[in-house]
């Protein structure tokens, strides 16, 4: 067993909820190079004296995964049943909502291994392995979810991390394959997914709340949704009764999709009702200027970086900005509805400059709600890199 020494402040940071190592958190990093992936190293102070036990996950993340504060546990077959046994029933009363039948089953470090991530879609499951490391370990895991999960149709596998070229990446691997589209619910809104095609399904299942809280502010709104992808805030909205939505993204896909979305609940997609516009938001932005156009509500949550023909946009650099743009463009007496989910971003940090950037339009912009990952199916440790959702809903005055 390999054991690597930690600064004072990390080990401190492990006591407070930290999970993940990185490399600046050990005080010999060459040892970095001298590990494996997948190797269980014991994690220690300066004084030599146990803390924690983790797995080595070389990822973008960080270095390693600590899996348990007890030197007497080990990553087998009890462990690993244990950890999605309880995950399983921490999730209970999400099976028995009718109104949601898709949501996160396992997350990752929240659930107490990070390194891969399961979603449940209406008896369909969609395993994201994050870590050669992790999935190394899937014919221990497959079988437990196999015996855990009364009414698992099918499962679907992903493999976020590098792989040889002749790896496969996306693969149906258990039982039936679901129907594309699969017709998923949630808060009784329909939305359409498609598993074994691409990373992304369709929806985000972490933005539930978002989108019921959009749902609910709606009525006799007009709502303009940027970096719509598939329409799925803007279907969420017309559920609740907006007068007029606006869903703008650059990728083609976008617009047949997002059609599909509005058809399943019963929505009109014709331009006087709801626009689908396929168009740089950038220069849909510019538009919007120069016609002086306003809208009740205002929804933007961008990819953490994108480049187009004429535009490159960095959530780091550049989201402030636009966020001026987007106050702007936001009525007297409207909302401005600001999401990421960049983890290098502190959220302290982020929510001061953009109420800073709104008091570059109005003095009565007012930060009035802020939502994050949902508790009940998205848990997460006290790194950053686990806590990455950040919205923020303002309110226009005047």
């Amino acid at each position: 067993m390999t054991n690597i020494k930690l600064y004072p402040d990390s080990v401190n940071k492990i006591h407070h909820g930290h999970r993940l190592i990185q490399d600046h958190d050990l005080i010999f990093p060459h040892q970095i190079d001298e590990i494996a992936e997948g190797e269980i190293v014991h994690f220690r102070d300066e004084a030599n004296h146990f803390v924690a036990k983790g797995i080595v996950v070389k990822q973008n993340k960080g270095f390693a995964w600590i899996f348990s504060l007890d030197m007497d546990d080990f990553l087998d077959q009890h462990f690993l049943e244990s950890t999605i046994q309880m995950a399983i029933q921490q999730r209970r009363e999400l099976f028995s909502n009718e109104a949601t039948n898709s949501f996160r089953l396992f997350n990752g470090e929240g659930d107490g291994l990070g390194g891969f991530t399961i979603d449940w879609y209406a008896g369909y499951l969609q395993i994201n392995w994050y870590s050669k490391a992790l999935f190394n370990e899937r014919d221990t895991i497959i079988p437990i979810l196999q015996s855990n999960l009364s009414g698992l149709k099918g499962i679907y596998e992903t493999k976020r991390y590098e792989v040889s070229e002749d790896e496969w990446t996306i693969q149906h691997t258990f039982g039936e394959q679901a129907p594309n589209p699969l017709i998923i619910s949630e808060n009784n809104i329909n939305y359409a997914v498609y598993l074994g095609t691409d990373w992304m399904t369709g929806i985000f299942l972490d933005q539930r709340h978002v989108r019921q809280f959009i749902q609910t502010q709606s009525e006799s709104l007009t709502v303009l949704n940027l970096f719509s992808y598939t329409g799925a805030f803007s279907v969420a909205a017309a559920t609740g009764g907006a007068a007029h939505t606006v869903s703008v993204d650059v990728a083609n896909r976008s617009l047949d999709w997002t059609k599909e979305n509005f058809a399943l609940n019963g929505l009109s997609t014709d331009i006087a009702d709801h626009e689908i516009r396929v168009m740089d938001v950038f220069d849909y932005i510019a538009y919007v200027k120069r016609h002086q156009k306003q809208f009740d509500m205002v929804v933007c949550d961008p990819p953490s970086f994108a480049r187009t023909k004429k535009y490159q946009f960095s959530v780091e650099k550049d989201y402030l900005s636009l966020a001026v743009d987007l106050f702007k463009m936001t009525k007297a007496g409207g909302m401005t509805i600001i999401s990421t989910n960049h983890s290098g971003l502190d959220r302290d940090l982020f929510r001061e400059n953009l109420m800073k950037a709104s008091k570059q339009v109005s003095d009565s912009i007012y930060l009035i709600q802020q939502f994050e990952l949902p508790e009940e199916d998205f848990p997460t440790t006290n790194d950053k890199e686990s806590q990455y959702l950040k919205v923020f809903v303002f309110y226009r005055e005047t």
